[in-house]
């Protein structure tokens, strides 16, 4: 049954299973990244919940500069998350800039607006920017990366060589410009210099560049998404998948914390799962980049990400249907396995009723047989007790008699002489000095004899009494008190009050009082004081 039961397992395992194997530091970040993808309406719930509160600021600014500074800020939050709500807030910065009359604050707006342009591919749009409004941008760093990126891409999507060449030419130029203008530890600067790299296929030296950079440096979750994105892309170019996708994931999941929906992280890491045939996991981010790109009205991201989509689409559907076919021939097969654990299991059951039957029969035989054998090492221990007793009190008997019969022809020879002395042999039988001398000598017998029966008697008699009622007792001491004699004699079976009275020449009213003494003194139940007395010395 149990080869049955593990039969079962697998068919279910490997019905629902993947293969796909990774590293323990991929599979860590892409089961973050899935979390974090779960976690997207509380991650959107944040970042809205911060608009909200910049929106409500708008109706209680206190200057016209302090009303800029929110625009800004809601355009920063909006940026690469709601691309019309940021060229919305860029506008209304151009418009407040120049009602304010701040050339600083009115390069600020035009160039946030020609960035936004920019990523959306709007090239037109941000030279037409700058030309109509010509501040003087040449020094501006800012303005050099914008005219940068813009030529950088016009270049690439170019398809006539001319003017591909004419474009790379104007990006050399903004290019170097925005390289002198750049301090050594700006951030800026690295991007560029990455850039120069991966244009020239020195991937290599991207990853010399950025790895230990990013150990030495704070970056922000903007930032990350754009530094890993580039290390992605190195390790990517040197065909290295597997770090790859590990940078690519951390990519996305710093992209997704921001949280910003124009990127390209996601999908870029949905093509390598691909490759690497994961195709649920693919499918998912893909997904998700779509939605991402259509929610913020990224025109370029959607074309970037439909081109891949069909291709992991069809592959998931595909998916989806194997799935479901092994889950169905796992399904029958498992059917199949559970009729046939039902009838082993009928015929379990029977036998098992059948074996407790049988255990429940000899668990109650066994009882008996026990209960039998304790009765019967009672008796042999009572026996063996019994004729211990018999063999000690015979051997002191015998010793008795003779020492009586000594003791009367002692007494005889004392009395005749006595007689021929002249004396009166009455006054001689009258003296009670013969019959105290036996009776000590008789009790003495008794007090050796018993402490050889017991000798542990009176320790243990001291474990049934109270602290202030133990006896004080040394071993070598050989006499007992009239006390000790009695629980001695109750011990040996002698209960009758008269009996005891009798046997220790006292009262039987004394003998009951000693007897209720050491009832009262006992710790256990006064009325089992003595079948406790009784069990002393088995």
């Amino acid at each position: 049954m149990k080869y049955i039961q593990l039969i079962f397992y697998v068919l279910i395992l490997s019905s629902c299973g993947s293969n796909i194997h990774y590293s323990t530091e991929i599979e860590i970040v892409l089961e973050r990244l899935d979390e974090i993808i779960a976690n997207k309406k509380i991650i959107e719930g944040q970042k809205e919940n911060r608009i909200a509160g910049l929106r409500t600021d708008i109706n209680a600014y206190t200057s016209e500069t302090d009303l800029y500074n929110i625009y800004d800020d809601l355009f920063d939050e909006y940026f690469q998350y709601n691309i019309d709500s940021t060229i919305f807030y860029a506008w209304r910065k151009i418009d407040l800039a120049q009602t304010i009359g701040d050339l600083g604050l009115m390069k600020d707006a035009v160039i946030d607006l020609a960035e936004r342009y920019t990523m959306s591919g709007l090239y037109d749009a941000t030279l037409n920017l700058f030309d109509e409004y010509d501040y003087g941008w040449l020094n501006n760093g800012r303005y050099l990366s914008t005219l940068n990126t813009v030529y950088s891409n016009l270049e690439k999507s170019s398809n006539d060589s001319v003017l591909a060449g004419k474009y790379c030419a104007k990006k050399e130029v903004y290019r170097q410009a925005l390289l002198s203008n750049l301090e050594e530890d700006d951030i800026s600067r690295i991007f560029v210099q990455t850039d120069i790299l991966l244009e020239k296929n020195r991937d290599r030296e991207v990853l010399d560049l950025l790895l230990p950079w990013i150990e030495k440096n704070d970056l922000s979750l903007e930032n990350k998404g754009i530094i890993y994105y580039i290390i992605a892309r190195a390790y990517r170019m040197i065909g290295d998948s597997e770090n790859a996708i590990l940078w690519y994931a951390k990519s996305a999941e710093s992209d997704l914390l921001v949280p910003k929906y124009e990127y390209r992280s996601l999908y870029e890491l949905a093509r390598e799962l691909y490759e690497k045939k994961d195709i649920e996991r693919a499918y998912t981010y893909i997904k998700r980049s779509v939605e991402d790109a259509i929610q913020s009205n990224a025109q370029l991201h959607k074309q970037f990400a439909y081109q891949i989509l069909p291709v992991i689409s069809n592959s998931y559907d595909d998916y989806v249907a194997e799935k479901n076919k092994a889950i169905l021939y796992a399904l029958s097969i498992s059917i199949l396995l559970l009729i046939l654990l039902v009838i082993l299991s009928i015929d379990l059951v029977r036998k098992r009723a059948r074996v407790l039957i049988a255990e429940k029969q000899t668990k109650e035989n066994n009882l008996k047989l026990k209960e039998l054998t304790d009765e019967l090492q009672k008796n042999v221990r009572i026996l063996q007790e019994a004729n211990q007793v018999k063999d000690l009190y015979l051997g002191r008997y015998l010793n008795m008699c003779s020492d009586y019969i000594d003791g009367l022809e002692k007494y005889r020879i004392s009395l005749r002489k006595v007689g021929r002395e002249g004396g009166d042999v009455m006054d001689a039988l009258k003296s009670k000095e013969f019959m105290e001398k036996a009776l000590d000598e008789f009790y003495s017998q008794f007090d050796a004899t018993f402490l050889d029966l017991f000798p542990d008697f009176i320790p243990q008699l001291n474990e049934l009494l109270q602290e202030d009622a133990k006896i004080s007792y040394h071993s070598k001491e050989r006499l007992l008190t009239t006390e000790l004699r009695v629980l001695a004699l109750i011990r040996l079976g002698v209960n009758d009050s008269v009996k005891i009275a009798r046997f220790l020449r006292r009262s039987v009213s004394t003998i009951y009082n000693y007897r209720v003494k050491m009832r009262n003194s006992s710790t256990c139940d006064r009325k089992k004081f003595e079948n406790r007395l009784m069990q002393i010395g088995r």
